[in-house]
């Protein structure tokens, strides 16, 4: 959250990216002394760094294995219930 009248940010166009326009980054407080490439070449670091992020498919197996865990207990005890009750 921004907080505060006067900050200073950093614009950063991202031309190849599908999703975003530009990224905005909020500079400290105590400014650093370095100069604008300086500063800009930090920012396209970060930028970068979640370039290659990419989500595991293996919680999506954890999951589909824990409903299907489920779905079995649930049915082995409403054929249980049924049976306790029809007796």
């Amino acid at each position: 959250m921004v907080k505060g009248c006067q900050r200073e940010m950093v614009m950063i166009q991202t031309g190849d990216s599908p999703f975003f326009e530009s990224a905005w980054l909020v500079l400290r407080q105590p400014r650093p002394t370095a100069d604008a490439d300086d500063m800009l070449t930090e920012a396209n670091r970060i930028v970068g760094a979640g370039k290659d992020h990419r989500r595991t498919s293996g919680r999506r197996g954890r999951g589909l294995l824990l409903f299907a865990a489920g779905f079995l207990i649930g049915a082995v005890l409403s054929a249980g219930l049924v049976l306790l009750l029809c007796i």
